[in-house]
């Protein structure tokens, strides 16, 4: 991800999503409860074993960790 612009490609969105919760130091325990689904649906999600993605819980993510931008290539 830019950091200087907050934004990052389609591509890998995940990949970045897991760098900065990792880097935040970030539970997942507890962001899947504010998100209101189980730690094991949202390791899921930002393993990529789950092929779609809700966009509410896409967007809360993005928010939450700084991304403002998603640029599809």
């Amino acid at each position: 991800m830019s950091f200087n612009t907050g934004t990052c490609s389609s591509t890998n969105v995940m990949e970045e999503i897991r760098e900065l919760i990792k880097d935040n130091r970030l539970s997942v325990s507890k962001l899947a409860q504010e998100i209101g689904i189980s730690r094991k649906a949202f390791s899921r999600i930002i393993n990529e074993h789950n092929k779609f993605v809700d966009m509410d819980i896409l967007v809360y993510l993005c928010k939450k960790l700084g991304i403002k931008a998603i640029v599809i290539d």
